[in-house]
């Protein structure tokens, strides 16, 4: 207990002088008297006030110190209070800071409108009120202090923000040299498990009985997977890194290109796609190429089981956003699991059914997530599903 209190001591301490810790007021005025008047009347707030006798003396107290509020009066030899007010908003160092003006309340009327557009925020008549004046600057006292705690709150929040700027970066630095181990170390092996694999089917398959023959298959078609997903693995670390660059992409004419490859790919696999002309996006051209890919092989896929699979690509304003869509009557999927679809290596369906490396709309969804949009689906089981995205 005793050494908790020592611990304590220091922190309540410091707390206790922040709370404690004393605004700047600015009294100007060419009168001593007035001036001995004003600070006897503040005295019991408790704060730090300053003198000035001119203008151009409250102008350089302004330069060296901040001000909660600056108490001025109006008729001054020289440089009057309103001349003063008019440079003090020309400074940035004081062009917020709250003027109260100090005025004999026969111009009252004549000084106030000059005031006022001057920027002055309140007005004391002389012979002055002193529970008034206390009044009016505690207001201003408190607004600094409030002012001063969100700087610092801001400046914490600034600080914690490069905290975590640095602790992610670091972090993105170890995912890359994982990256990198896993695209040399690890694929490696596995790509010369498939060659060797497939060389002793090509020259010792006819020895082999149809069991041992059936079992080497197997196991490329494993290794082609796991394969798979390195290679899923890759584009999801390279997507975390590099510049976007912004440019009008043409969605229509890439998705006829993703289309017509996929035809090629799979020539039995008869679907009917509709994409609507003149859709277009602001993205990187390199990350949209890869985001269309990856949902259109994704309806594509999935359609597969379909009699009259239909694939739709289009676009459509909702409360005056301009969403783009990929719209399939496939297998679908039931809603209550749509939170796990964007989720790496989540699958809704059987790897028998649907094969794939499960990785597509993960990487569908950091790359909207780079371009600062977001991208979300519906659907119904057996029915299809539609995806879509704002960038």
């Amino acid at each position: 207990m005793v050494t908790r209190a020592r611990r304590e001591a220091p922190e309540n301490t410091a707390t206790a002088a922040a709370a404690k810790t004393k605004v700047n007021l600015l009294v100007v005025d060419d009168d001593a008297t007035k001036r001995f008047a004003l600070r006897t009347i503040l005295a019991p707030l408790d704060e730090n006030v300053i003198e000035a006798s001119s203008g151009a003396d409250a102008l350089r107290q302004l330069l060296r110190n901040e001000f909660a509020v600056v108490l001025l009066d109006v008729r001054m030899p020289i440089m009057d209070g309103f001349e003063t007010a008019q440079l003090i908003r020309q400074r940035p160092r004081s062009e917020l800071t709250p003027v109260i003006f100090v005025t004999a309340l026969d111009q009252a009327e004549t000084d106030m409108g000059h005031g006022y557009n001057l920027g002055a925020v309140d007005f004391v008549f002389a012979p002055v009120v002193p529970a008034i004046l206390r009044a009016k600057v505690t207001v201003f006292i408190e607004l600094y202090r409030a002012q001063q705690e969100l700087r610092r709150y801001r400046t914490q929040l600034e600080t914690l923000v490069e905290e975590r700027t640095i602790a992610l970066t670091a972090i993105n630095r170890e995912l890359e040299a994982f990256s990198y181990s896993v695209s040399h170390d690890l694929r490696g092996p596995l790509v010369a498990f498939d060659d060797l694999s497939e060389k002793l089917l090509e020259k010792y398959g006819k020895r082999l009985d149809a069991g041992a023959t059936e079992y080497l298959q197997k196991m490329r078609e494993a290794s082609r997977r796991m394969t798979s997903v390195f290679d899923g693995l890759q584009m999801l670390f390279r997507l975390t890194s590099g510049e976007i660059k912004r440019e009008n992409v043409d969605v229509s004419a890439l998705s006829r290109q993703l289309v017509d490859e996929l035809r090629a790919e799979s020539p039995d696999h008869n679907v009917e796609v509709k994409i609507a002309p003149e859709v277009t996006a602001s993205g990187d051209q390199r990350l949209v190429r890869i985001l269309m890919g990856n949902l259109i092989n994704n309806a594509w896929k999935f359609t597969g089981g379909k009699r009259s699979p239909k694939i739709t690509i289009g676009r459509e304003v909702v409360d005056g956003e301009t969403r783009i869509f990929v719209k399939d009557n496939g297998a679908g999927f039931d809603m209550i699991e749509a939170h796990r679809l964007f989720g790496a290596f989540q699958r809704l369906h059987s790897q028998s059914d649907y094969p794939g490396a499960g990785i597509g709309l993960a990487t569908a969804r950091r790359i909207v997530n780079r371009h600062g949009g977001r991208i979300w689906a519906e659907g119904a089981l057996g029915e299809g599903a539609t995806f879509y995205f704002i960038l």
